[in-house]
């Protein structure tokens, strides 16, 4: 085994879609891996373009974003270390459903369509793993498109970032620092909001002490008050 594959089996074996699969499989799978390098702000893909490619995160995170033709963007998912994306494309053929965009540096691991779908069709728990890994995308994209319709600002924003905490947040001296640094524009470009709107309400909540923001990285200083807040709707 090279130290290639050596290295991109335990990154597989971190993901929900190829966790928990035999070695041997697992093995196999690597084989197939090419390893890909993107800087901080870089297209990986954009929306229309063919589906090549199902990538694996083993470095760095990586957005999904909705553009406009007028240049508006809308972030639609932040993803990180062992989490995959491109799937939706990959299954149907058809084009990409959104821009990826690397949030920093990146490393991924790019399996090919060619290679992949032959392997699916070989392994029906594989392939059921993919319909599942589907099908939780599909329920966050619904749940997403209920709470704009129908939660405050607060309880989104709240939500969003116990969703960030979940997925980056590491234990600091004052609270729960998030790994990743994430501008007010994105994140009200997420919500859906301006910008200003974003800016007043976090404001309000560092003076109340639930968070605190260091160089553009949030620290959740409250999380069980975040909490509630998330759930009061």
């Amino acid at each position: 085994m090279t130290s290639d594959v050596r290295e991109v089996v335990p990154a597989l074996a971190r993901t929900a879609l190829f966790g928990d699969l035999d070695a041997h499989v697992l093995d196999r799978l690597a084989r197939m891996v090419k390893r890909v390098s993107f800087p901080a702000n870089a297209l990986i893909f954009q929306k229309g373009d063919p589906s090549r490619c199902l990538y694996v995160i083993e470095r760095g995170c990586v957005k999904l974003v909705a553009s406009s033709a007028q240049g508006r963007e809308v972030a639609l998912n932040l993803l990180g270390v062992g989490e995959i994306f491109g799937e939706i494309a990959l299954v149907d053929g058809g084009g990409r459903t959104a821009d990826a965009v690397a949030c920093e540096p990146v490393r991924l691991l790019a399996l090919e369509r060619r290679d992949l779908i032959p392997f699916l069709e070989a392994s029906p728990e594989i392939t059921l793993r993919m319909l599942v890994t589907l099908a939780r995308r599909v329920r966050w994209i619904s749940d997403t498109f209920e709470d704009a319709a129908f939660l405050s600002l607060p309880v989104r924003l709240a939500k969003r970032l116990i969703f960030l905490d979940r997925h980056f947040g590491l234990k600091g001296s004052t609270g729960r620092r998030l790994a990743i640094s994430l501008p007010q524009q994105e994140l009200a470009n997420h919500l859906n909001v301006a910008r200003e709107t974003v800016n007043r309400l976090l404001q309000e909540w560092r003076e109340a002490g639930l968070i605190e923001i260091d160089r553009g990285v949030f620290v959740l200083k409250d999380i069980e008050r975040l909490a509630q807040i998330a759930q009061s709707a």
